[in-house]
């Protein structure tokens, strides 16, 4: 092997070696997505609250995990079993369209609870219950997370988010089945943000703030208090709780499980521009050498100035003179629109003066000019310098390409 390819290969090496160095060194940044997922230790994961739930409802039920969507969680169920049996889904978002939301209401009517806790829920499921939520007003209540608190029935215990910035609300309630058991508060208003909607013989809790199941606030007192009494409306022994979330962010490439990972993605990454690189170099030092070949001069100019010298020392010059009016008009109609049927019209004569910047007696001047050659037959070299001159200033003024 050559030296120069040892030493590119030592080069390669020792960047390798201080990125590693760098990165082993430097603090990692903190994820802040929301998954709400059982693994995910980061702020908006929900493995604290995993962990803590049978401490919040009591060891006395029991706690299965469910990866599947509800939807064929629900296929699945015993129907006989409905009424010991209670759903709590945490997610970012909630969609929940026709097939879902005839599963979802059969098996609360038969006795089921569902406690779904997310920042929005479909608008058709909604529709369905009579509901409708929107964001807070930022117009009438200017939201912060410290002029925001929350508070649950009849509590008064303020509950401050400093991380939460969506701030969503039920804006619409149906009276004869809906509770409201938590409000969110701002500027004196106490706006509804956790429901309770009872169909037939069970119940749906619907809940606008997950952000309170994540762990970087389970770990706080005031927050684990309100996760608490919140979840322990919950009535049912047996407790299914959902670990299913689509990331629609996440990479679908066969790369994906390298491209989730820092050191994996930067790797692959120096990996491919190393590749790059050696690609650009060796094709520098083997390829052979290309030769250059003069394209052929473009004449065009040339030709057109040649012949455009013919017609004007041969041709007829009220024919030239024409010409250069038709190639004038079709100008003005091309760039400002307007319609030259009528050269003498006062209203043509000042849009085109407007459209053009163009002084208004020289345009009218101009017309008249033009007016004057348009069907004239005869005309001489001096009538051919006389209009082109007229026309060429006014082009120049007017700015025309």
């Amino acid at each position: 092997m050559k030296r120069s390819s040892w030493l590119g290969i030592l080069l390669l090496l020792m960047v390798f070696l201080g990125i590693a160095l760098i990165d082993s060194s430097a603090k990692k940044p903190i994820d802040w997505s929301e998954t709400y997922l059982f693994r995910d230790k980061i702020p908006f994961g929900t493995y604290v609250f995993r962990e803590e739930i049978p401490n919040i409802l009591g060891t006395d039920r029991t706690y299965t995990n469910f990866g599947e969507s509800t939807y064929e969680l629900l296929s699945n169920f015993d129907s006989l079993a409905f009424t010991q049996r209670a759903i709590i889904d945490i997610s970012e978002f909630h969609s929940i369209y026709e097939h879902d939301t005839k599963s979802l209401l059969s098996y609360v009517e038969n006795g089921g609870e569902v406690f779904l806790s997310g920042k929005s829920i479909t608008d058709e499921f909604l529709d369905t219950l009579g509901l409708y939520f929107e964001l807070l007003d930022y117009a009438k209540f200017r939201p912060t997370p410290r002029s925001v608190y929350y508070t649950l029935g009849q509590d008064t215990a303020r509950l401050y988010l400093d991380k939460v910035t969506n701030m969503p609300v039920f804006s619409k309630l149906n009276p004869d089945n809906t509770t409201v058991l938590g409000y969110l508060n701002a500027r004196g208003r106490a706006l509804p943000n956790f429901i309770k909607v009872s169909h037939g013989k069970g119940s749906i809790y619907l809940h606008l703030l997950p952000a309170v199941f994540g762990n970087y606030y389970m770990l706080q007192e005031k927050s684990y208090n309100y996760v608490t009494k919140a979840l322990n409306i919950i009535k049912s022994k047996e407790i299914w709780l959902s670990d299913y979330a689509y990331n629609w962010t996440q990479p679908r490439t066969p790369l994906r499980v390298i491209l989730q990972q820092p050191g994996f993605r930067q790797a692959w990454y120096l990996l491919l521009f190393g590749l790059v690189m050696l690609m650009i170099f060796k094709s520098k030092r083997e390829q052979r050498a290309v030769p250059v070949i003069t394209p052929e001069p473009n004449k065009s100019k040339e030709f057109a100035q040649t012949i455009g010298n013919l017609y004007y020392e041969n041709g007829d010059p009220g024919n030239i003179i024409q010409k250069k009016i038709e190639y004038f008009l079709f100008d003005v109609r091309n760039n400002y629109q307007l319609d030259t049927l009528k050269l003498d019209d006062e209203r043509f004569i000042k849009q085109l003066s407007s459209k053009s910047t163009v002084d208004l007696e020289e345009t009218k001047s101009l017309l008249q000019l033009i007016g004057h050659y348009k069907n004239k037959k005869q005309a001489s070299l001096a009538d051919v310098k006389l209009v082109n001159q007229k026309i060429e200033d006014f082009k120049q003024k007017a700015n025309f390409i």
